[in-house]
């Protein structure tokens, strides 16, 4: 057994050198507006962001494995006006999510690769915070309050992140979209809310 587990560590070991894995960081902006919720009052967008670091794993010549780590700011606006109330809540949730994405490259030209990537992303939120405004007949009021602490939002998202990069040697551009399809609203809330962003990014290969 020993001696099993000692090739299997070897060839895992030699796999990995062949395999040429590059790092990455990255760092984007973006739009997000969350999908879901119900028939009263209009959702809006808000500008998010996020920034990350990675790793490449070439499976062959032109398909790869991109898992990551990052930190995404998410979110979405909600307001309402009737009889003369304006409300608008604003949540701002923040994930440290995992993204694992299967990417195919396409070799442009010798300063240029284009790469389509696709894959699920898994997250939690590590802090959120909702701020709340009314005005109403000249009286105003705001509030705040902890996304998940406060109001039993909950935590753990999954969905799908898809996107293209441009490379032009060891930077590159990119453009990313993520959908959740794990309703973060409260149970006891009788509405489902989904995550959703678009990212535009900036990285470097090392």
């Amino acid at each position: 057994m020993k001696r099993l587990l000692t090739i299997a560590f070897a060839m895992a070991m030699t796999m990995a050198v062949s395999a040429q894995i590059t790092w990455n960081v990255k760092l984007g902006g973006g739009f997000a507006m969350c999908a879901g919720g119900n028939d009263e009052g209009d959702m809006k967008g808000k500008f998010v962001g996020k920034i990350g670091a990675g790793i490449e794993m070439p499976l062959t010549h032109n398909f790869s494995l991109m898992p990551s780590l990052e930190v995404a700011l998410k979110g979405t606006k909600w307001s309402y006006n009737d009889y003369g109330l304006e409300y608008e809540e604003n949540y701002s949730p923040v994930y440290l999510q995992i993204p694992i994405l299967g990417a195919y490259r396409f070799n442009i030209n010798d300063d240029w690769n284009l790469t389509i990537k696709a894959g699920p992303y898994f997250a939690y939120g590590i802090s959120g915070n909702v701020d709340a405004k009314a005005s109403y007949d000249g009286e105003s009021a705001s509030d705040d309050a902890d996304l998940f602490s406060d109001l039993g939002a909950k935590r753990f998202d999954a969905g799908i992140d898809i996107g293209v990069d441009f490379e032009y040697h060891r930077l590159v551009f990119g453009l990313e979209f993520e959908r959740g399809f794990t309703s973060f609203a409260p149970s006891d809330s009788g509405v489902d809310i989904y995550n959703q962003a678009t990212y535009v990014t900036v990285g470097y290969k090392f």
